[in-house]
Protein backbone atom coordinates (compact mmCIF):
# COMPACT_ATOMS: atom_id res chain seq x y z
CA UNK A 1 0.00 0.00 0.00
CA UNK A 2 2.50 2.32 1.04
CA UNK A 3 4.60 1.49 -2.60
CA UNK A 4 0.60 2.45 -4.55
CA UNK A 5 0.76 6.02 -2.52
CA UNK A 6 4.75 7.10 -3.86
CA UNK A 7 4.00 5.04 -7.18
CA UNK A 8 0.71 7.93 -7.36
CA UNK A 9 2.48 10.87 -5.30
CA UNK A 10 5.52 10.35 -8.53
CA UNK A 11 3.27 10.02 -11.41
CA UNK A 12 0.89 13.28 -9.90
CA UNK A 13 3.87 15.11 -9.91
CA UNK A 14 5.30 14.14 -13.29
CA UNK A 15 1.60 14.97 -14.33
CA UNK A 16 1.97 18.14 -12.73
CA UNK A 17 5.09 18.89 -14.44
CA UNK A 18 3.74 18.41 -18.03
CA UNK A 19 0.86 20.42 -16.99
CA UNK A 20 2.82 23.10 -15.93
CA UNK A 21 5.36 22.65 -19.24
CA UNK A 22 2.50 22.76 -21.69
CA UNK A 23 0.39 26.01 -20.16
CA UNK A 24 3.62 28.00 -20.19
CA UNK A 25 5.11 27.47 -23.09
CA UNK A 26 4.10 29.39 -26.38
CA UNK A 27 2.49 27.59 -28.59
CA UNK A 28 4.17 27.51 -32.32
CA UNK A 29 2.38 29.99 -34.02
CA UNK A 30 4.20 31.42 -37.48
CA UNK A 31 5.18 35.00 -37.40
CA UNK A 32 2.25 37.14 -38.55
CA UNK A 33 5.26 39.13 -40.72
CA UNK A 34 6.17 36.06 -42.74
CA UNK A 35 2.12 34.91 -43.06
CA UNK A 36 1.04 38.44 -44.47
CA UNK A 37 4.30 38.29 -46.74
CA UNK A 38 3.26 34.89 -48.24
CA UNK A 39 -0.47 35.63 -48.30
CA UNK A 40 -0.19 39.23 -50.33
CA UNK A 41 2.01 37.22 -52.85
CA UNK A 42 -0.19 34.98 -53.56
CA UNK A 43 -3.53 37.88 -54.10
CA UNK A 44 -0.73 38.94 -56.32
CA UNK A 45 -0.74 42.44 -53.76
CA UNK A 46 2.95 44.14 -55.17
CA UNK A 47 4.73 46.94 -53.30
CA UNK A 48 3.65 46.38 -49.54
CA UNK A 49 6.44 46.49 -46.81
CA UNK A 50 5.11 44.06 -44.11
CA UNK A 51 6.35 45.59 -40.36
CA UNK A 52 5.49 43.78 -37.33
CA UNK A 53 5.99 44.85 -33.92
CA UNK A 54 6.56 41.83 -31.32
CA UNK A 55 6.72 43.97 -28.02
CA UNK A 56 3.47 46.32 -29.13
CA UNK A 57 1.83 43.29 -31.06
CA UNK A 58 1.23 46.14 -34.30
CA UNK A 59 1.49 44.69 -37.78
CA UNK A 60 2.29 48.23 -39.79
CA UNK A 61 1.17 47.59 -43.92
CA UNK A 62 3.34 50.44 -45.40
CA UNK A 63 3.48 51.13 -49.57
CA UNK A 64 1.29 51.61 -52.33
CA UNK A 65 -1.85 49.54 -53.67
CA UNK A 66 -3.12 49.72 -57.07
CA UNK A 67 -6.87 51.17 -56.26
CA UNK A 68 -8.46 50.82 -52.82
CA UNK A 69 -9.97 47.52 -53.00
CA UNK A 70 -6.35 45.88 -52.66
CA UNK A 71 -5.63 48.02 -49.58
CA UNK A 72 -9.18 46.57 -47.82
CA UNK A 73 -7.73 43.22 -48.91
CA UNK A 74 -3.93 43.68 -47.69
CA UNK A 75 -6.13 44.80 -44.06
CA UNK A 76 -8.37 41.62 -44.06
CA UNK A 77 -5.10 39.05 -44.93
CA UNK A 78 -3.21 41.58 -41.96
CA UNK A 79 -6.35 40.72 -39.59
CA UNK A 80 -6.42 37.16 -40.29
CA UNK A 81 -2.88 36.64 -39.48
CA UNK A 82 -2.75 38.74 -36.28
CA UNK A 83 -5.90 37.87 -34.50
CA UNK A 84 -7.52 39.13 -31.93
CA UNK A 85 -4.52 39.65 -30.06
CA UNK A 86 -2.70 42.60 -31.87
CA UNK A 87 -3.58 46.14 -33.82
CA UNK A 88 -2.76 46.76 -37.99
CA UNK A 89 -1.78 49.64 -38.62
CA UNK A 90 -2.61 50.43 -42.39
CA UNK A 91 -0.73 52.82 -43.93
CA UNK A 92 -0.83 52.32 -47.40
CA UNK A 93 -1.77 54.52 -50.28
CA UNK A 94 -3.18 54.34 -53.36
CA UNK A 95 -1.69 54.72 -56.28
CA UNK A 96 -2.26 57.88 -58.25
CA UNK A 97 -3.84 59.60 -55.25
CA UNK A 98 -2.39 62.32 -54.88
CA UNK A 99 0.86 61.70 -52.86
CA UNK A 100 2.04 65.13 -52.20
CA UNK A 101 -1.19 65.97 -50.33
CA UNK A 102 -1.10 63.24 -48.40
CA UNK A 103 2.53 63.98 -47.73
CA UNK A 104 1.98 67.67 -46.62
CA UNK A 105 -1.31 66.38 -44.60
CA UNK A 106 1.03 63.89 -42.62
CA UNK A 107 3.83 66.48 -41.73
CA UNK A 108 0.49 68.99 -40.93
CA UNK A 109 -0.75 66.62 -37.75
CA UNK A 110 2.79 65.95 -37.08
CA UNK A 111 3.26 69.49 -36.38
CA UNK A 112 0.14 70.13 -34.60
CA UNK A 113 1.31 67.15 -32.21
CA UNK A 114 4.19 68.37 -31.77
CA UNK A 115 2.85 71.77 -30.57
CA UNK A 116 0.26 69.97 -28.84
CA UNK A 117 3.10 68.80 -26.20
CA UNK A 118 4.82 71.56 -26.11
CA UNK A 119 2.27 73.59 -24.54
CA UNK A 120 1.32 71.28 -22.25
CA UNK A 121 3.31 71.67 -19.17
CA UNK A 122 3.02 68.49 -17.90
CA UNK A 123 4.60 67.20 -21.46
CA UNK A 124 6.59 69.65 -22.24
CA UNK A 125 10.11 68.08 -20.86
CA UNK A 126 9.30 64.31 -21.97
CA UNK A 127 10.89 62.49 -25.06
CA UNK A 128 7.47 62.40 -26.97
CA UNK A 129 7.72 61.32 -30.75
CA UNK A 130 5.28 61.21 -33.60
CA UNK A 131 5.41 59.39 -36.82
CA UNK A 132 2.79 60.26 -39.42
CA UNK A 133 1.65 58.36 -42.73
CA UNK A 134 -0.84 58.25 -44.54
CA UNK A 135 -2.86 59.55 -41.48
CA UNK A 136 -1.80 57.11 -39.35
CA UNK A 137 0.24 58.18 -36.14
CA UNK A 138 3.00 56.15 -34.40
CA UNK A 139 3.71 57.37 -31.04
CA UNK A 140 7.33 56.20 -29.91
CA UNK A 141 9.28 58.00 -26.41
CA UNK A 142 9.27 58.08 -22.87
CA UNK A 143 6.32 59.44 -20.34
CA UNK A 144 6.36 59.19 -16.48
CA UNK A 145 3.02 57.24 -16.15
CA UNK A 146 0.01 55.48 -17.62
CA UNK A 147 -2.00 58.32 -17.02
CA UNK A 148 0.40 60.57 -19.41
CA UNK A 149 0.76 57.48 -22.25
CA UNK A 150 -3.03 57.59 -22.34
CA UNK A 151 -3.40 61.75 -22.91
CA UNK A 152 -0.98 61.59 -25.29
CA UNK A 153 -2.60 58.64 -27.38
CA UNK A 154 -6.15 60.44 -26.88
CA UNK A 155 -4.55 63.81 -28.06
CA UNK A 156 -3.40 61.97 -30.87
CA UNK A 157 -6.91 60.43 -31.64
CA UNK A 158 -8.78 63.77 -31.25
CA UNK A 159 -6.26 65.78 -33.92
CA UNK A 160 -7.82 66.39 -37.37
CA UNK A 161 -7.13 64.30 -40.31
CA UNK A 162 -5.70 61.20 -37.84
CA UNK A 163 -6.94 57.91 -39.06
CA UNK A 164 -5.61 55.95 -36.79
CA UNK A 165 -2.94 55.62 -33.28
CA UNK A 166 -0.19 53.20 -32.41
CA UNK A 167 0.69 54.28 -28.71
CA UNK A 168 3.97 52.57 -28.31
CA UNK A 169 5.33 54.88 -25.44
CA UNK A 170 7.33 53.62 -22.71
CA UNK A 171 6.84 54.35 -19.22
CA UNK A 172 9.84 55.35 -17.45
CA UNK A 173 9.71 55.09 -13.87
CA UNK A 174 12.62 57.44 -13.26
CA UNK A 175 10.66 60.06 -14.54
CA UNK A 176 7.96 59.29 -11.71
CA UNK A 177 10.10 61.43 -9.15
CA UNK A 178 10.70 64.25 -11.93
CA UNK A 179 7.10 64.90 -13.08
CA UNK A 180 5.58 67.90 -11.44
CA UNK A 181 2.40 67.59 -9.66
CA UNK A 182 -1.10 68.36 -11.48
CA UNK A 183 -2.58 71.50 -11.53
Amino acid sequence: MNLRVRVSGIAMALLSASLIYACNSAPNRPDPKDVVDRDLKAANIQDVNVDYDKDARVLHLKGAVDNSAEKAQAEDIASRAVGTSGKIANELTVKGVNDRTADDMDGAIKRVLDAKVNDDKMLADRTIHFDVNNGVVTITGDVASDNEKHDVGEMAKKTENVKDVVNSLKIDATMRAKAPAHQ
